[in-house]
């Protein structure tokens, strides 16, 4: 065991001691407002991975039931990487997205339950308000793959049909406002 912590040490020592150039991690955490507009919380987590890249994972979950049963629950997740412009957390980026969600919600006399899944793809803009603060506004498209039941009414059990498929759909469309850790 003194053999394996020993080891442990003298590997991490030698890389700290070769390592050339040593950098703090730069962190974000976000929130998306007109998505909570709709009554969905949400987050983005982000951090840096150099000058010029950027990783992060947005979450919106929503188990609210309105009045007359209407719904848009649903629970997102949207990682990706981001490339900015500038420098991270700066000015103009452009980035590429993973989409996984399961929602279920209606629309006009329909009750829609199901999951997506699919890749996007988004650029925007990155305003400095303070060295903490960022507003963010991001612009996206992207396309997935569909399987949903649907249903003739917000109560009816009985199904219309099962529809799958392949959708273009926005899947970034926000102002977020950005805390910098």
């Amino acid at each position: 065991m003194k053999k394996n912590i020993f080891a442990y040490a003298l590997m991490t020592a030698f890389c700290l001691c070769c390592s050339g150039k040593m950098q703090a991690q730069f962190y974000s955490a976000g929130t998306n407002i007109p998505v909570l507009g709709t009554a969905t919380l949400n987050a983005e987590l982000s951090m840096t991975l150099d000058r010029w890249h950027s990783i992060h994972l947005p979450v919106y979950y929503n188990p609210f039931v309105f009045g007359g049963n209407k719904k848009i629950q649903n629970f997102t997740l949207l990682p990706g990487v981001r490339r900015w412009a500038l420098e991270s957390y700066i000015g103009g980026f452009a980035g590429a997205n993973l989409i996984g969600t399961k929602y279920h919600f209606t629309w006009k006399d329909n009750r829609y339950k199901g999951q997506a899944y699919g890749v996007g793809i988004s650029a925007g803009y990155a305003l400095m308000l303070s060295p903490r603060w960022n507003l963010e506004a991001e612009l996206g498209i992207g396309l997935v793959w569909t399987d949903y039941e649907k249903y003739p009414c917000e109560k009816c059990t009985r199904k219309i049909e099962d529809e799958s498929g392949w959708h273009a759909v926005p899947n970034k469309v926000g102002v977020s406002v950005v805390y910098l850790f």
